[in-house]
């Protein structure tokens, strides 16, 4: 069945959720069969993942469908809403992210004329050299991510319950002391320019997991389970 690129325009939150990730392996699925996809998976075979994050936090959290997309658009998604949503510990994380979805806004400008596609792709190819810095940047992802990559700086593994709760430790003592620890000092600061005064200098909470951690990898050509995001969009 071909894919139908337009089928979120004009449908609710409600309609699009039990149909999202579908759509997204979908067009994923045509983008690797399609040349420009056949030319990127051949360097990248475990591509994918940028495009589905993408699709996904562009629906949900702005009400972006790919047809409808401006530049202005991408820019916010890619500057704004990607890294406060997906949080990375190393820039080379980030490096396939501009190429992927480069290629996959080349065929979608070939594949459905899509008005503003040569100038998302201009857009993307000039974001390049700064996009990895964007993503590991904690001042644009609130306090949830500022946590967990001064955390990562600090020298804890963030990936793990264990280490999230052994830096809150750290960190809650470090409120207490007389001599706190620089990497402290600097997550207070960033933490006082996020929230409230009143509440800057509160221990943080308990979590169950660490939260933020990105998207699972999803194997082209081939259907895979995405993590789902539950937030309605506002």
């Amino acid at each position: 069945m071909t894919f139908n690129i337009r089928q979120l325009d004009n449908l609710t939150y409600e309609e699009v959720e039990p149909i999202l990730e579908d759509y997204i392996n979908d067009a994923i699925l045509e983008f690797v069969q399609s040349p420009e996809g056949e030319a990127y998976t051949e360097d990248h075979p475990q591509g994918g993942s940028w495009i589905g994050s993408f699709i996904e936090l562009a629906y949900l959290y702005d009400g972006y469908t790919l047809p409808r997309m401006t530049r202005g658009n991408v820019q916010s998604l890619m500057e704004h809403t990607l890294p406060r949503k997906i949080t990375i510990f190393d820039p080379t994380e980030a490096e396939d992210a501009i190429p992927e979805l480069v290629a996959f806004w080349q065929f979608l400008k070939r594949e459905y004329q899509l008005r503003s596609a040569g100038a998302i792709v201009k857009y993307l190819e000039s974001l390049a050299p700064q996009f990895p810095s964007i993503m590991c940047d904690p001042t644009r992802g609130g306090f949830a991510k500022a946590f967990l990559v001064m955390g990562h700086q600090a020298g804890f593994d963030m990936t793990t319950q264990e280490g999230v709760q052994a830096f809150q430790e750290q960190y809650n003592a470090s409120l207490k002391s007389e001599n706190a620890d620089p990497t402290m000092t600097a997550l207070q600061n960033m933490i006082q320019g996020m929230v409230p005064s009143s509440s800057s200098t509160s221990s943080i909470p308990s979590r169950s997991k660490s939260q933020g951690m990105g998207m699972p990898k999803t194997t082209p050509a081939r259907k895979t389970a995405r993590k789902q995001t539950r937030r309605k969009r506002k």
